[in-house]
């Protein structure tokens, strides 16, 4: 390799003697950890301010945060005598020792975010004590430190910054556009805001011709209770769109809260920056929290969607390190398995709350969709095999269509059902593209989906067998054979307890060969060979957190997958009407599997808006 090529030389690579580095260059160095961008210094300024008792916070910035950035507001103010303290490293009001690491009730503590600014910046605060007459000043520049002055500054307290990395080209190119670092600083005031909404926030930005534009207002809610003050401020950061789809979290265990919001299953985004988790008051990212609580959604979710939350924990100071990076956005919990647990039990227990109820954000969309289009198509998922076999427990004719020579044929099938309008799905009607169910209850035009429908009923039924009895075996007449490599049949067998808790028994027939002597009773007549290739797929694929536990309730949804019934299978009205009934009683079947919604609701009177009808 040619070192000179990729920038380097011998030379640089000879051993040479360590040395002190100047105050100065070592500062710049620690600053980067701690700003990185403009932002990430808007949010440390905040975060004081916040500290400060401020119930108003005012922030201005320029190019995207890069010329200037201010933050004001009318907190207690910093004493004269402790304003150059301020701008000095590891100089701090939050804690005395290191003992007070495990007690921070504040969200900043590391003495290092106004120095770091004043290392890589130009930095100025005003500030007035509360109730004192006079307002002081001080001044830094690149780390040069000017005298305390005073100041006209009325109330509280004003920092502002110029030139953020000017002294540094190398950190300043590196930096986005300022459109890029602008939405950055929004992000940043929405997150802190959603913690904080009893503080009001004004965001603005300098355009060229000098006038401040508005780009956020969010005013505080103080006369309102805490979950009505949350409510307000989420509908101003994140819309009515979540809310109108947001169920309320309330949970409470010996060691740990849960408050908040989370969203319906079907509310889902392609990533996660919907998903707000604060700690004790803290905005933090953290990977645990995020893979559990998609976890605890289990299989209401879709697997590459993601919900939305505005979660809260309060935990004991004891059991959590906030002191992890400089940032403070990342922390670490003693007791991980507690954190999946209490988290699993506030999903679970807020998404039961309106179990049954349609997804109205559905209905909203269909009815949307509809008068644009006067149609809806379903989805249909793939099949795994040609089965066409379904295991409802009826008489099955598959060359039998659904038709009627006879109009008093018809006439006494309907009647037959007459009695279920008063049920939440209601009385089948016709079905539709070889898939969909149309029925219709008291008031409503019920949609079904009947592959993904079944999906669900036998899912559960899978679930409750498991942990009452089992999973019933039923053994194949003629055991199959399927071959694999020596290597493959050694981890398989690995497997073999777990595929017994799945239903699948198996066992070696030779050394590359596995033979199958059983498959799950529930599932009808399957594919034994895909059913095992699959579940074996699943099982590598699954996330390496979770629970055996949960990996085997995620696999359960493949096996559930083989054995329902098939788009494009033409139903009898006993046949829909059993699926209709046994929906009535499954829990969750208002999804699949996979996240995806069950059947669709269109009210009589969305159905007469959609004709003209008023």
């Amino acid at each position: 390799m040619n070192l000179e090529n990729i920038g380097l030389s011998s030379k640089n690579l000879e051993p040479s003697r360590i040395r002190q580095l100047d105050l100065h260059t070592s500062n710049q160095i620690a600053a980067g950890e701690v700003i990185e961008r403009p932002s990430s210094a808007l949010k440390e300024l905040v975060e004081n301010s916040i500290d400060a008792g401020a119930n108003s916070i005012d922030i201005v910035y320029e190019n995207g945060g890069k010329s200037f950035l201010s933050v004001k507001d009318n907190g207690h103010g910093i004493n004269k005598e402790d304003l150059s303290l301020a701008i000095s490293r590891h100089a701090t009001s939050k804690i005395n020792t290191i003992h007070d690491l495990v007690n921070i009730n504040s969200l900043g503590f590391r003495g290092e975010a106004l120095a770091s600014i004043g290392a890589v910046a130009e930095l100025t605060i005003k500030s007035k004590l509360t109730e004192a007459g006079e307002a002081f000043e001080i001044s830094t520049s690149y780390g040069e430190v000017k005298q305390v002055k005073p100041s006209q500054y009325l109330e509280g307290t004003l920092i502002e910054i110029k030139n953020l990395f000017q002294s540094i080209p190398a950190r300043l190119k590196f930096l986005k556009t300022d459109r890029a670092e602008g939405i950055s600083i929004l992000e940043v005031v929405k997150k802190l805001s959603l913690s904080n909404p009893e503080i009001s926030f004004k965001l603005y930005e300098i355009k060229k011709k000098g006038n401040p534009r508005e780009i956020l207002r969010l005013t505080s809610s103080t006369d309102h209770e805490d979950h009505e003050c949350l409510s307000l401020r989420i509908k101003e950061v994140l819309k009515n769109a979540f809310m109108e789809n947001a169920h309320q979290v309330d949970f409470k265990s010996e060691n740990i809260k849960i408050t908040g919001y989370i969203s319906s299953p079907t509310f889902v985004s392609g990533n996660a920056s919907n998903c707000h988790f604060f700690v004790n008051g803290r905005f933090v990212r953290d990977r645990y929290l995020l893979s559990y609580l998609r976890m605890a959604y289990g299989d209401l979710l879709e697997k590459s969607g993601f919900p939305s939350a505005v979660l809260f924990f309060t935990i004991p100071s004891g059991e959590i390190d906030v002191n992890v990076h400089p940032s403070k956005m990342e922390i670490k919990f003693k007791k991980l398995e507690l954190i999946r647990q209490s988290l699993k039990a506030a999903v679970r227990q807020s998404l039961d709350i309106e179990r049954f109820n349609s997804r109205n954000h559905l209905s909203k969309q269909a009815y949307s969709y509809f008068r644009k289009h006067q149609s809806f198509n379903g989805h249909q998922k793939a099949d795994f095999s040609n089965n066409q076999n379904s295991s409802l427990d009826l008489e099955v004719d598959l060359n039998t269509s659904m038709r009627f020579d006879k109009e008093n044929d018809f006439t006494r099938e309907i009647k037959d059902f007459q009695n279920n309008e008063n049920n939440m799905l209601g009385t089948p009607k016709a079905h539709l593209f070889k898939n969909f169910i149309v029925a219709q209850n008291d008031n409503e035009l019920v949609i079904v989906d009947q592959h993904a429908a079944h999906e669900r009923i036998l899912y559960e039924k899978l679930k409750t067998q498991k942990y009452d009895q089992g999973i019933a075996v039923q053994e194949l007449l003629v055991p199959e054979i399927v071959e694999f490599t020596r290597v493959e049949v050694d981890a398989i067998i690995e497997k073999q307890s777990v595929m017994k808790q799945l239903g699948l028994e198996i066992e070696r027939f030779g050394p590359a060969s596995i033979c199958i002597r059983g498959v799950p009773a529930l599932l009808g007549e399957i594919c034994p060979k895909t059913l095992l290739i699959d579940l074996l797929e699943d099982l590598e694929n699954l996330n390496t957190l979770e629970s055996l536990e949960n990996k085997i309730e995620k696999v359960f949804s493949s096996m559930a997958c083989h054995g329902s019934v098939r788009s494009g299978r033409i139903l009898k009205y006993e046949e829909m009407d059993l699926l209709l009934r046994e929906m009535e009683k499954t829990p969750n079947s208002d999804q699949c599997n996979h996240g995806r919604p069950t059947y669709l609701k269109l009210d009589v009177e969305k159905i007469n808006k959609l004709f003209g009808r008023t």
